[in-house]
């Protein structure tokens, strides 16, 4: 295919404005530009373009940490290893903390990507920072997790909660940021381990809330953390010490009322819990789970009538939510209409198909239903997933089911 002339000029208009965009993003005044695209281009194999990004960087904020050990890998890579020595030196003479958070920001940094260049960036902290550093048993935790040494991750991160972080205010927010993004995504992980990834979870929350104790994002990721692992008491002063953070807005803060609603009913509170779970079903009109873990509470009181009101509430708010259709046939089941329990139990669990104790009360359900091949099966596959956990999950349920879940469990071998 020959090229015209329209094409030739249409190209020279293209490098001519991908010119002039360059020659503004060199100008451009914000360090963290230039860092994000330096680490971009260093992780994309272009060492030299990233030298000269991390260099403009530098120039706007030389107080900028994760800078330095990046200016000095990016000069390793380059065949530059006693300019990057000269760097590292030269800083740790003059500032040396600042090396000290550059390194750690930088590993962390690479072990939330889950890069293996983290690890060898945690060596190097590890090197220079004292033992009574928090981050060093914090780092250890990352690069364990990365490298799949799931008890080495858990030991680290334990014993950096019997530190003492005494280290500079601002040093730990990015490894906080980092261990706080594990730990969402451990959370929202439901193959697998759900319980080890919970405890994962929580134990990096924990660190990072150490590290950093006045976000309050932190402290609600332990308490949520806590109520999906059924430790209703050690949740307790996790609650309070985020009403705490967040003042007055903890009133109307729905999350929060939610979570503490379903730590209420694991505890057998079920008068904090109708108040917790009513409060967040005023906040929000249109969320289903308030209404449908008020059903819940009704049931635990042997109140069917209301329990259905509650439940259909909660479906009305919003059809498509599992959560909704799973206590609708609950309250189906306790009425004794057992064909229409089946069907919702059936539907919620379908629309849910990685949560194992939607298929566990599907089980249940069935077996109660007569359908005692089919309960059987159903039970083996939500065990299978669900494992210890999901049992322990049942604590926010009427205590009977326990009792059907047992013996459903016999029949089940």
């Amino acid at each position: 295919m020959s090229v015209t002339a329209g094409d030739q000029a249409a190209t020279a208009l293209d490098e001519a404005a991908i010119g002039r965009w360059r020659d503004r993003i060199r100008q451009t005044t914000f360090a963290n530009y230039h860092f994000e695209m330096g680490i971009a281009l260093l992780m994309g194999g272009d060492a030299q373009a990233a030298h000269g990004a991390l260099q403009r960087a530098m120039e706007i904020q030389p107080d900028l940490a994760i800078l330095y050990p990046l200016l000095a890998w990016t000069e390793e890579r380059l065949g530059q290893a006693e300019a990057a020595r000269q760097r590292q030196a030269d800083l740790q003479a003059r500032a040396p903390a600042l090396w000290l958070d550059g390194c750690a920001n930088l590993s962390a940094r690479l072990l939330k990507d889950g890069k293996a260049e983290g690890v060898a960036w945690a060596r190097r902290f590890v090197e220079l920072a004292p033992a009574t550093d928090i981050r060093v048993s914090a780092l250890a935790g990352l690069a364990a997790h990365v490298e799949g040494r799931i008890p080495d991750a858990l030991a680290a991160w334990a014993h950096a909660m019997t530190v003492a972080s005494d280290i500079p205010a601002g040093s730990a927010d990015d490894l906080a940021s980092a261990l706080a993004d594990i730990s969402n995504t451990l959370f929202a992980q439901w193959q697998d381990d759900q319980a080890r990834r919970t405890e994962l979870a929580l134990a990096a929350a924990r660190v990072a809330g150490r590290l950093v104790p006045t976000r309050p994002d932190l402290r609600f990721q332990i308490i949520r953390c806590l109520v999906r692992l059924v430790r209703p008491q050690e949740a307790v002063p996790e609650i309070e010490g985020y009403v705490a953070l967040v003042g007055a807005g903890a009133a109307d803060d729905k999350n929060l009322l939610l979570q503490w609603g379903m730590r209420d009913l694991a505890a057998g509170d079920l008068a904090a819990a109708e108040e917790h779970f009513s409060r967040c079903a005023q906040v929000d009109t249109g969320w289903a789970l308030p209404e449908s873990h008020r059903a819940l509470v009704a049931l635990r009181r042997g109140d069917t009538a209301q329990a259905a009101t509650l439940a259909q509430a909660g479906c009305t708010r919003e059809p498509r939510n599992y959560f909704a259709n799973q206590c609708r046939g609950l309250v189906e089941f306790e009425a004794g209409a057992l064909a229409e329990a089946v069907a919702s139990l059936k539907q919620a669990s379908a629309q849910a198909p990685n949560q194992p104790l939607a298929k566990l009360l599907l089980a249940m359900v069935l077996d109660g239903a007569g359908q005692g091949a089919e309960a059987v099966a159903a039970y083996r596959e939500a065990d299978a997933e669900g494992g210890a956990l999901m049992h322990r999950q049942l604590a926010l349920y009427p205590p009977a089911y326990q009792d059907r879940v047992a013996k459903l469990a016999q029949k089940a071998g």
